[in-house]
């Protein structure tokens, strides 16, 4: 059995998203065990996914499977978070925001913050998109344009 500490963890899960194809975190979780990880909770397996970015797409068989993102470009210290936002916009009903590949879920987390009070009600992210639902559709210009703000976009299309 091996001491199952962070970094060891995180270094096996992306070996083995590399590796190989899960279709659950259970699967992943016994292929885990099999490199001497034991007593990994779905709950913790569900937080390094999150960690190492991992996303679920389908693949060519229709499965749905995770895997690691091609390439991630998260922002650097010194890097703006406008530098990986491609574009806000939004239909009357919803906004959409566009990021490069791997920055969505990091600036949902983001816009999550903003909260209620500047007008987001909830928001998803995939690995390059990110749904934003407000809290009252007839402000969502106002919301878009708080969006735009906080996020200090300097343009949006």
């Amino acid at each position: 059995m091996i001491n199952t500490s962070e970094p060891e963890l995180l270094d096996a899960v992306k070996s083995l998203l590399n590796d190989q194809r899960f279709g659950s975190q259970l699967q992943l979780t016994r292929a885990l065990s099999l490199r001497g990880f034991d007593n990994v909770t779905q709950t913790r397996i569900s937080r390094l996914l999150k960690k190492v970015g991992a996303i679920k797409f389908r693949n060519n068989n229709n499965d749905a499977v995770y895997r690691l993102p091609l390439k991630q470009h998260i922002p650097r210290a010194k890097q703006s978070i406008d530098s990986v936002i491609l574009e806000i916009k939004h239909n009357h009903m919803q906004i959409i925001i566009k990021t490069v590949i791997g920055a969505a879920t990091l600036i949902s987390k983001i816009v999550e913050d903003m909260g209620e009070q500047l007008g987001v009600l909830a928001c998803m992210a995939s690995d390059n998109t990110i749904l934003v639902i407000p809290c009252d559709v007839s402000n969502i210009e106002e919301t878009t344009n708080n969006l735009i703000n906080y996020l200090d976009m300097n343009c949006h299309s």
